[in-house]
């Protein structure tokens, strides 16, 4: 049994270097440890991110905010950052012209005006220094199909070589690999972006490239869906099956090459490619 007052009592210990018997010592708890050495022993340390914390944390708040790909985020998505930023204080980089969610953005002034009013302001990028113009001029086509008025920034460079658009005929898989063949550069990378139900029977017929959900980005040619190849750049692209796709994920394909660019297809164009067969 612990004997609980005896154990907390104070003690007097004499001090050896006094020679005067009188002088003694009484040491209590807080003679021993301060109230902030007391504090440092039971500080948590605490190793995560500014992230992790701010992710674990439903009251975390930030000064700025930087949101890239905006125009994907939902009405719900929207307002979680809102209630993260109080003073709403943001920079939104997205293009609505590759918004591939049903729920992103169609105008910037309808998702920010419940918020902030007219408070913001719009800053247009208008030059392009990833895409030739010459597939710049092809992938715009393709938007001003359905929206008359899309502005495409320009492009500050021209290879002089026209992206070309073929009918594949019954072999799908066999002309796509052909036109990897000759697409493909003797030095960089080329995508070839298409449906994923054609992602098995396409990776059969190219040697060194598997299906999967994430393909291996450092090889020479990889496999994609035009959603897996959002902000990425190869040096050639070859985009089978365009009518397949949403018009926001077509431009996205066709907007991946730096140098060349060819399209497959077997069935009907989608407008704005069926000119340029």
């Amino acid at each position: 049994m612990l004997d609980v007052s005896y154990a907390s009592r104070t003690y007097e210990f004499e001090d050896k270097e006094d020679g005067d018997p009188e002088a003694s010592e009484v040491l209590s708890a807080h003679d021993i440890i301060d109230a902030e050495r007391f504090a440092e022993r039971h500080e948590e340390a605490d190793h995560r991110s500014a992230a992790e914390r701010a992710a674990a944390d439903r009251t975390w708040a930030f000064g700025h905010i930087i949101v890239d790909e905006a125009q994907e985020l939902s009405p719900m998505a929207w307002r979680l950052l809102m209630r993260r930023s109080p003073t709403r204080s943001m920079t939104l980089v997205g293009d609505p012209a590759q918004t591939a969610e049903a729920a992103g953005v169609g105008s910037w002034a309808d998702i920010l005006a419940p918020y902030v009013e007219d408070r913001w302001e719009h800053t247009r990028l208008g030059v392009n220094y990833r895409t030739p113009a010459e597939i710049m001029e092809l992938a715009a086509a393709v938007v001003r199909a359905g929206q008359p008025d899309f502005e495409p920034p320009s492009s500050v460079r021209s290879t002089g070589e026209r992206p070309w658009v073929r009918r594949a005929g019954d072999d799908l898989p066999g002309a796509v690999a052909k036109a990897v063949a000759e697409l493909a550069p003797a030095q960089g990378r080329l995508a070839v972006i298409a449906p994923r139900a054609l992602h098995r029977s396409l990776a059969a017929r190219l040697d060194g490239v598997t299906a999967g959900a994430e393909p291996d980005l450092t090889r020479p040619v990889v496999l994609l869906d035009p959603r897996q190849s959002k902000g990425l750049e190869f040096d050639a692209v070859l985009v089978v099956e365009p009518g397949a796709y949403g018009t926001s994920d077509l431009y996205v394909a066709l907007t991946r090459a730096t140098q060349r660019l060819g399209v497959l297809h077997t069935g009907q164009l989608p407008p704005g490619l069926a000119d340029s067969e």
